[in-house]
């Protein structure tokens, strides 16, 4: 085993099937997590999380903080590849790209912190999500080109900590028609995307 990746995200690391009403998840083998532990030598842990915004209460970064220095325990090398921002997008009225951005950035500082991340026990990972499509979740066009905008403000936020950073904007993942859940051809394509990532 090559180490762990610790996929910390949204109903899409988590795998939300958007089909169901009772908040059920596609198959181990559909989800881009289950693909990428079955065709990887990593250890893929999934802790997606559904309407998970990035974390900015006291309460929230704290949890987080705990859960990181838990995970740095494990045996290196650990990376924490964090995909946040599209609930940030659609549950605060008038959020921007920017808007976002300055969340992640304060929340990876905080993690940057930690005694786990500090001692290079865990790497950081920053991803930005696909851009949302206009759907039944998604009427404003102004939600697709913030959501689009994403990668660039992220990237700044990654060359400024100098961690890792993935745009997933790029690989033109396939959502359904909510605009937002990817559909089981996008789950294939984030992790083709994923795994030529794991190989560069």
């Amino acid at each position: 085993m090559k180490g762990t990746i610790i996929c910390y995200g949204d109903s899409n690391t988590y795998g939300y099937d958007p089909r169901s009403f009772m908040g059920d998840r596609y198959g181990k083998d559909i989800r881009w997590t289950g693909i990428l532990a079955e065709k990887t030598d990593w250890s893929i842990r999934n802790h997606g999380m559904n309407g998970r915004c990035i974390p900015h209460t006291a309460s929230q970064i704290r949890f987080a903080c705990e859960q990181t220095e838990e995970w740095g325990r494990d045996q290196a090398p650990l990376w924490l590849a964090v995909m946040l921002g599209t609930n940030d997008l659609l549950m605060e009225p008038g959020f921007r790209a920017e808007d976002a951005a300055e969340r992640m950035e304060k929340f990876l500082l905080v993690l940057s912190e930690t005694e786990a991340v500090k001692s290079g026990r865990i790497c950081l990972w920053l991803i930005a999500p696909p851009a949302m499509k206009r759907g039944a979740w998604v009427e404003e066009d102004s939600l697709c080109l913030e959501s689009e905008r994403l990668g660039g403000e992220y990237r700044k936020i990654a060359e400024k900590l100098g961690i890792r950073y993935t745009d997933a904007g790029q690989w033109d993942i396939q959502v359904v028609f909510d605009g937002v859940h990817f559909s089981e051809e996008g789950h294939r394509r984030f992790a083709a995307g994923m795994l030529k990532e794991l190989s560069d």
